[in-house]
């Protein structure tokens, strides 16, 4: 589905003096981009960039209304999402009205998305990571297609959108921290550069030369880079096992080691229960053998009182009997 935007008519907006009346409803604008509403916040920024954009030749609201307050927007809210959702709607507003189809638009839109890289850093990374290039990469191969062929079709881009673009990407180049990204533009720019009209060959040209001086001269850097990093987390993510698997075996060859010693003490100390069981018989044996014969001695011991009772008792009898025959 082709993506459209609605952009209603000044006049509808603003009556039948729209530069009277725009002059009026900016100031306005700001104030609601200043406040804490966020619900109004999005819609007066989109309205406030539409405003601009239909405006860039009025020279009075040009000056009067600088495209630094939309910067200055941007950096009055100390919130990082805050900023961020409105670097989406900066971006968004303005990436619709350059791919226009009108040329003067288109251009009006580039020029201030420049201005905007140039002096916000939310911008730039929103640009790098939002979808810009890769719409960009599919508008420069239309390019590359059409000019290939040896017929002019609807869909080709045309140049001063191309140059417009290719303006941006060199604003990128020249303010951004990771160009990296911008070089997934690599193949088509070598192709612009050897075909096509002369402004856009030299711009090919220097921001394949910029991207060069970088270090950046193929669009699989970054894969290359990546697989590189894939590569090392993976060794060191098999160094780690392996490390992991020499604790594991030297663990299990401690275990072996204390269970191999603790069955050589339990050993030893079922051999010293054995003896000292042996040693308790003995003893108990001994006890015993000791009580049997203090149990013949105290017989052998009654005995021998029974004995000597009976002696005793026949002692007394025969002296008895001695007495009666005197």
């Amino acid at each position: 589905m082709q993506e459209t935007t609605f952009r209603p008519d000044q006049t509808s907006i603003f009556g039948q003096s729209p530069a009277a009346d725009v002059a009026t409803a900016i100031p306005h604008l700001i104030v609601e981009l200043q406040s804490d509403n966020d619900n109004a916040y999005v819609p007066a920024l989109r309205q406030l960039l539409e405003i601009i954009l239909d405006n860039h030749q009025n020279k009075d609201i040009a000056l009067k209304y600088n495209f630094t307050t939309i910067l200055h927007v941007i950096g009055v809210r100390n919130s990082t999402d805050d900023k961020t959702i409105l670097a989406g709607a900066v971006t968004e507003s303005m990436i619709l009205n350059i791919f226009t189809s009108d040329e003067k638009q288109s251009k009006a839109a580039s020029i201030c998305l420049e201005g905007l890289i140039e002096e916000n850093e939310i911008i730039r990374n929103a640009l790098l990571t939002n979808g810009f290039l890769q719409k960009v990469q599919q508008t420069f191969t239309n390019k590359s297609s059409s000019s290939s062929s040896s017929s002019q079709t609807s869909n080709a881009s045309p140049n001063y959108l191309i140059s417009g673009l290719l303006d941006i990407i060199l604003k990128l180049l020249a303010t951004a921290d990771d160009l990296q990204p911008i070089s997934i533009l690599i193949p088509l720019l070598n192709e612009m550069k050897s075909s096509g009209e002369k402004n856009i060959k030299k711009k090919s040209m220097n921001i394949l030369s910029i991207l060069i001086t970088n270090g950046i001269n193929s669009p699989s850097s970054e894969a290359s880079n990546e697989k590189e990093s894939k590569i090392q987390q993976l060794e060191e993510s098999n160094r780690q096992k392996d490390e992991q698997l020499r604790q594991n075996v030297e663990s299990i060859r401690t275990a072996e080691e204390r269970a191999y010693v603790n069955e050589q003490l339990k050993i030893q100390a079922e051999e010293q229960f054995r003896q000292k069981d042996e040693q308790l018989r003995a003893q108990q044996e001994q006890t015993r053998a000791s009580d049997e014969r203090a149990r013949l001695s105290e017989q052998q011991k009654l005995q021998v009182q029974e004995q000597l009772r009976t002696k005793d008792a026949d002692n007394q009898r025969l002296q008895n009997e001695i007495n009666q025959l005197r």
